[in-house]
């Protein structure tokens, strides 16, 4: 099963958005629990943690929250997923689907469009990021077990790495919802 780590910011509204369609990878057997990274617990997050049965990973900078959650991450990898994200409908099947294939290849879904004022504009600049094979953090990124940990190792940000050509795309959608 796989583990969901968010990037935590101070947007209650937009947390709750991102773990609410989490719920159907949990039914579906493909999430097994989610850490939330964040540089200090708040009330409002210990809250919707305690509510989501999420764990809370406190630390300094991203990329350490990330290494600590890739090293104490059970299952069969990393779902990553930043603060306001929120997986579409079509997600969890064609997660289902591709998952036995990928092996040990990384996965990014379809960057969202809108949280920007071009809209399709700021779509098709995503893509130009994501042609190197570089992550988006306007999608989904899937990491298996020893990519996760070589990442971790570095103390890096997954955002920053270029997979190049070993990025799989998935045809499945994201929204970026910013809710304040």
């Amino acid at each position: 099963m796989l583990t969901a780590v968010i990037d935590v910011r101070p947007e209650p509204l937009a947390l709750t958005a991102t773990l609410g369609p989490l719920v159907r990878g949990v039914v579906e057997g493909l999430v097994g629990n989610a850490m939330l990274i964040c540089r200090q617990s708040t009330e409002d997050l210990e809250s919707i943690s305690d509510a989501a049965g999420c764990r809370i990973v406190t630390a300094e900078s991203w990329p350490e929250g990330f290494a600590r959650a890739a090293t104490l991450a059970p299952g069969s990898g990393l779902l990553v997923l930043d603060t306001g994200l929120q997986l579409g409908p079509d997600f969890w099947p064609v997660l289902a689907d591709i998952l036995p294939a990928l092996g040990a290849r990384p996965a990014m879904s379809q960057p969202a469009l809108g949280g920007g004022m071009g809209g399709l504009f700021d779509g098709l600049i995503e893509g130009v990021r994501t042609m190197g094979g570089r992550p988006s953090r306007n999608a989904a990124l899937l990491l298996p077990p020893s990519r996760a940990r070589d990442i971790a190792l570095a103390k890096l940000d997954p955002y920053s790495v270029r997979f190049g050509a070993e990025l799989v795309r998935l045809k499945a959608s994201v929204t970026r919802v910013e809710l304040r």
